[in-house]
């Protein structure tokens, strides 16, 4: 009975103990931290909470302190996860509530800040109204130029054109493109993304029919394509966006009328109609200062049929859009022969900005890319019987307006391989590689209404 009394008066103790040392460490952290606080010393302040945190302290006002802290430092993604710890602390608290949505804002998270908005009531629904109607939230139109460095090849054509096969080529020289694009608020985390692109474009054409090899300079390609992609973001930053683009392309092709001037041959220009198209799905998720990404299109361009499928990560090391890295793996499966061909295409995109006044992006990739698309589908690379073999992109984005618009301004070297493409069935070995570069300036305007 003796030893039973001593072990519990023992453990009470040890109890007891315990409990004046967390409360000894809740008083410390607590004390500092707000002293940190007050004082505006956001570093100390961030060193002193994670500390906290590490020992297992964790309530609504370290939280705040920690998010207020983050936010100071424009670290919004670092922020905004403590604000929604805050919330989940003390739940609906205003002050925690406009603190996280302005960090969501300010991280570009804008669809996510939208959905917080409808959760506004009483004092801080009045300070900050859902804005009007916005229906179209955004309008942009673009220009492009490309031209393709090959003149020695245009200056000498009939020398590049195979002797011994049937079959034609085509070598890309310029095109002109132009894009109007639309953004329209469906509601809270809905948006719907509408573009429509002109391309009006210039081929190097080679043709042999195994008796008359023919070159032309000014082979003639027009091309209509719509896009559609409807955007559905979650509050926990998911986004879910299903994606459709139509191509409609006229295009010459050049056949022989019979006889022409003293028993020769002339080509008579006609122009044939195809429809291809792309769709696929592409999900995002943000998880702290990290993008995760995971695409994936089905695509019939060009009579190839062929998946393409895209995975990467974008990095905000400062939780803000002043800088940013990140890197993709691309791969694609072409399913047009029946066996079925794999290819993989990685890529590294960085991205900075100057005293937030003006916004440089770089991108650069390397690998097959024939009937290549990115940036969710909207882009693709469909020159028929030609592939990208690398690639790199610069430009400079400058706001024009406080509410996001945008001017910017870039370019892009590539390096292309164009084969022939032999009339004879079953032929898959590539013919006639030229290989050349090329360049693209382009520049539009981005508005936000």
């Amino acid at each position: 009975m003796y030893r039973l009394i001593t072990i519990l008066i023992l453990s009470l103790c040890i109890i007891r103990e315990t409990g004046a040392q967390e409360q000894g460490s809740f008083n410390r952290f607590d004390t500092e931290t707000y002293r940190f606080y007050l004082e505006e010393k956001w570093d100390s302040l961030i060193h002193t909470g994670k500390e906290a945190l590490g020992e297992g302290l964790d309530y609504y006002y370290l939280r705040m302190r920690l998010g207020i802290a983050y936010y100071n430092h424009k670290n919004y993604r670092r922020a905004a996860k403590h604000f929604t710890t805050a919330l989940q602390l003390s739940h609906l608290d205003p002050v925690a509530l406009e603190y996280l949505y302005y960090s969501r804002l300010y991280a570009g998270q804008e669809q996510q800040a939208a959905l917080l908005r409808r959760q506004f009531k009483g004092d801080l629904a009045l300070k900050l109204p859902p804005p009007g109607s916005a229906f179209f939230n955004k309008a942009g139109l673009e220009y492009s130029y490309f031209r393709g460095l090959n003149q020695d090849i245009a200056d000498n054509m009939t020398d590049y054109i195979p002797e011994d096969n049937a079959g034609i080529q085509y070598v890309a020289r310029r095109f002109s493109n132009v894009a109007f694009t639309l953004t329209n608020a469906i509601g809270p985390g809905v948006t719907l993304e509408h573009a429509y692109t002109f391309l009006s474009k210039e081929n190097l054409y080679f043709y042999n029919d195994g008796t008359y090899r023919y070159g032309v300079s000014d082979q003639q390609v027009r091309q209509h394509q719509y896009y559609l992609s409807p955007r559905f973001t979650t509050a926990s930053g998911f986004k879910f966006i299903p994606v459709f683009h139509l191509i409609h392309l006229r295009f010459q092709v050049f056949t022989q009328s019979g006889s022409g001037y003293q028993g020769g041959s002339s080509l008579v220009p006609d122009f044939n109609e195809r429809n291809d198209f792309l769709t696929g799905l592409a999900l995002s998720k943000g998880i702290g200062t990290v993008d995760l990404h995971l695409e994936g299109f089905y695509t019939a361009l060009n009579d190839a049929k062929q998946v393409q499928n895209r995975i990467g990560f974008t990095w905000y090391p400062l939780g803000n859009l002043n800088l940013y890295t990140g890197g993709y793996v691309n791969s694609r499966y072409d399913l047009s022969n029946g066996k079925g061909v794999f290819r993989i295409i990685p890529e590294l995109l960085i991205g900075f900005t100057i005293r937030e006044k003006v916004w440089i992006d770089l991108n650069a990739a390397a690998g097959e890319m024939e009937n290549y698309a990115e940036n969710y589908g909207s882009i693709i690379y469909n020159s028929y019987s030609e592939v990208v073999e690398k690639k790199a992109r610069f430009s400079v984005s400058v706001p024009v307006s406080k509410k996001g618009s945008i001017f910017y301004l870039g370019g892009q070297w590539a390096g292309y391989r164009s084969e022939f493409r032999s009339f004879l069935t079953g032929q898959t070995i590539p013919l006639n590689p030229l290989s050349y570069q090329t360049i693209t300036i382009y520049g539009g305007l981005s508005w936000k209404f």
